[in-house]
């Protein structure tokens, strides 16, 4: 497999897909546009001749992740599935129907034993707070456009609704994307930018309490 380590939660849709399957090619591929980077597939599969771009989910997955698996695979060309616990609610279930994105639900294949829980809860609950303090405590000093599209990013789930509702190109939000990046401001990738510019965006309030100034 081509990629970085693999989660508990990945490691196990991993071992399901194979067992249904599919032939595993990589994890934690990049999805690039003109070559800047704007996000990750967790798994890159494929079956049939067919490849899938696969988005696991420890939990349930929610309509933001049901957007984030169907760009990505528009992006690359490739076909949709989700591997998930389960759906966050009926709006989700009804998006991933609209969208054509298969879903694999874990609790109808396999059931994951007390360990393999615990080390899967153990992971999100010691990758959040590592994320959250390290960021909280590195707060930037941006223009208001930079802001702008950080707010975008947080309440949109990702670059691709970012730019719609700022009236970009998906290439253009790229670009802005990727200069922030240069200049060290966002450090992550794919779902990661979207935690990140939240994170900033509470950053930025914080600070302004501490100055007694309001936040925007």
């Amino acid at each position: 497999m081509r990629g970085r380590h693999l989660r508990a939660s990945e490691a196990l849709a991993a071992r399901l897909l194979e067992e249904l399957g599919y032939r595993v090619l990589g994890v934690h591929v990049p999805v690039t546009v003109n070559g800047v980077e704007v996000s990750d597939i967790d798994i890159v599969a494929e079956r049939g001749g067919e490849r899938y771009a696969v988005e696991v989910k420890a939990g349930a997955i929610d309509v933001s992740g049901l957007r984030q698996a169907y760009v990505n695979a528009v992006l690359t060309g490739m076909k949709p599935l989700v591997v998930a616990r389960g759906y966050s609610g009926d709006e989700a279930r009804a998006l991933a129907s609209r969208l054509g994105v298969e879903v694999i639900l874990l609790p109808d294949v396999v059931a994951a034993g007390a360990d393999e829980v615990r080390e899967i809860t153990r992971e999100a609950v010691a990758d959040a707070l590592a994320e959250v303090i390290g960021r909280l405590v590195d707060c930037p000093s941006l223009g208001e456009e930079d802001w702008r599209l950080l707010e975008a990013i947080a309440s949109e789930g990702g670059l691709p609704g970012a730019a719609e509702r700022l009236g970009l190109s998906l290439e253009e939000a790229a670009r802005r994307v990727a200069s922030l990046r240069r200049s060290g401001v966002l450090r992550w990738t794919g779902r990661g930018l979207v935690l990140e510019a939240r994170i900033l965006l509470l950053c930025r309030r914080l600070e302004a309490c501490s100055l007694g100034a309001p936040s925007r």
